[in-house]
């Protein structure tokens, strides 16, 4: 079997309009600038020509898979199917909607050869980030919202917990994805309460991020993401 370091894992849902260009990127990104790594996309369900896209932009590549099922489960879901396919010492998660440039990659990893950090997350709100193209207003606050309720439910002390790059040790990735509850939007809260609970050293990454169109997240969404947080807390009481 084939030593990997880097394992990358792409969750997509419905991104037929945005992943060309972002998975072009990654592939081509890669090819030149890491030399022991593996590619998973997950189609977490798609209802639209995600699936075919990705087949056709990754065919030929060996480097390259795709992981697809036919109901949406969550993209907590989704990235727990690249985990558990993953051999890389190290295994990131990044999203497809193209906000997070490929370059970052090597900054994440990065940390995580030197410092010997476990789990390596982005942060968009840091001091130090560099926001291209901020969010609407509306979603800053949501997202300011979300971090504090959450930080008060479960005390993780993370800035930024939805950002969609984060990165662990294989070991530590399959310690937390273990019986995963939260296949949506909660997991990354989830994932990173259950690191607190074990004493794990999480480093929070300061990055280049960029606004793009297409949320999946509806109107009424925050709403079931704030019970379902509270769900989550009691089930570890």
């Amino acid at each position: 079997m084939e030593d990997i370091e880097l394992s990358i894992i792409v969750p997509a849902y419905n991104e037929a309009t945005r992943i060309p260009k972002f998975l072009g990127n990654l592939l081509e990104f890669a090819r030149k600038n890491l030399e022991s790594y593996e590619i998973i996309v997950v189609n977490d369900g798609s209802k639209d020509k995600t699936k075919e896209i990705i087949l056709k932009k990754i065919q030929g590549d060996k480097r390259a898979k795709l992981v697809s099922y036919i109901d949406n489960m969550g993209k907590g879901h989704a990235v727990l199917q690249g985990v558990l396919k993953a051999k890389g010492k190290f295994i990131l998660f990044i999203d497809a909607d193209g906000s997070i440039k490929p370059q970052e990659i090597l900054n994440l990893h990065g940390i995580y050869q030197k410092y010997n950090y476990d789990i390596v997350v982005g942060s968009r709100i840091s001091a130090l980030s560099n926001i291209t193209d901020p969010q609407p207003l509306s979603r800053r606050l949501l997202s300011k919202i979300f971090n504090l309720y959450s930080n008060v439910l479960f005390r993780i002390k993370i800035n930024d917990l939805l950002c969609g790059f984060k990165g662990f040790s294989h070991d530590v990735a399959l310690q937390i994805f273990k019986d995963l509850k939260a296949n949506r939007w909660e997991f990354d809260v989830e994932l990173l309460y259950k690191a607190r609970k074990n004493g794990i050293k999480v480093y929070q990454l300061p990055i280049e991020w960029k606004h793009e169109e297409g949320s999946k997240m509806k109107i009424y969404d925050p709403i079931f993401i704030f019970l379902n947080l509270l769900k989550l807390r009691l089930r570890y009481l």
